[in-house]
């Protein structure tokens, strides 16, 4: 059984490297705590990922870091687990303004169904569905 992930601890570090620009940088210190989603979205940790999703917007940091979220995690897991998980996605999009901002840097991915919704959950009129 794999050792459970550290939501919290992956939200920092995934802004800690976004945050300055270091997405690329093998050698920041953060570097493999905040790309530990890549290999999760394949496998059974995609509820983590999701998790971590959540956890990097609630902590409200800057929009560097918030494009690089939408355009990495969040289309992947749209892509991989999307149908999965858009009724989240939904609910989550209408409560938390900042988390539907975010939506707005992920580009088309998944599958036309779930595209739809999603596109609907980050429209700006979203709010309270």
């Amino acid at each position: 059984m794999e050792r459970p992930l550290d939501i919290e601890a992956w939200a920092t570090a995934y802004i800690a490297v976004h945050e300055v620009g270091a997405h690329l940088d093998e050698t920041h210190p953060d570097f493999l705590a905040a790309y530990y989603f890549l290999d999760a979205l394949a496998g059974p940790r995609v509820e983590e990922c999701w998790q971590g999703i959540v956890a990097v917007v609630n902590k409200r940091p800057s929009d560097l870091v918030l494009g690089m979220l939408a355009a990495g995690p969040m289309e992947d897991l749209l892509m991989h687990a999307g149908s999965e998980f858009i009724g989240r996605i939904e609910l989550e999009a209408g409560r938390n303004p900042d988390f539907r901002r975010m939506l707005q840097g992920v580009w088309e991915s998944g599958a036309p169904e779930v595209w739809a919704r999603f596109e609907r959950a980050r429209s700006p009129s979203a709010r309270g569905q």
